[in-house]
């Protein structure tokens, strides 16, 4: 696997952007309607250029949304965890070492070998709970 900072290809590079400009997660048709404009019209190019990404943690799945976002903390090796609005769709990404930390001990009071983890907090954001 390459490392993080190594040269993109050109669609990950672009699918990358698009994640990065996104106020909310998207789906891999959401990204390609906004990737046509740069000549990336097969679905298959989008799904090879987010799984670029994501094995190099750059991006995220939602799993409860079928939804893609960028990673806000490109630097570090993290777990995932999330808190997904079932409202309004915004999703945060957290980083709590503490999770991350409990999760590795619980695992390995299993003899788990965990190979990603995600979390993920469905419920309501501020916004939609004050609304």
């Amino acid at each position: 696997m390459p490392a993080k900072n190594t040269a993109l290809p050109p669609h990950s590079k672009k699918v990358l952007e698009v994640l990065h400009k996104s106020a909310k997660p998207m789906s891999a048709y959401d990204l390609l309607a906004k990737l046509q404009k740069f000549g990336i019209k097969a679905p298959p190019t989008v799904y090879r250029a987010l799984e670029t990404l994501i094995e190099r943690g750059l991006v995220h799945r939602i799993e409860t949304l079928g939804a893609f976002v960028a990673c806000c903390d490109e630097d570090g090796d993290h777990g995932a965890q999330f808190a997904v609005c079932r409202s309004c769709g915004t999703v945060e990404e957290i980083h709590d070492k503490r999770l991350t930390k409990s999760i590795k001990a619980l695992a390995a009071n299993l003899k788990f070998h965990v190979e990603r983890e995600m979390l993920e907090l469905m419920g309501l954001c501020k916004k939609c709970q004050n609304a």
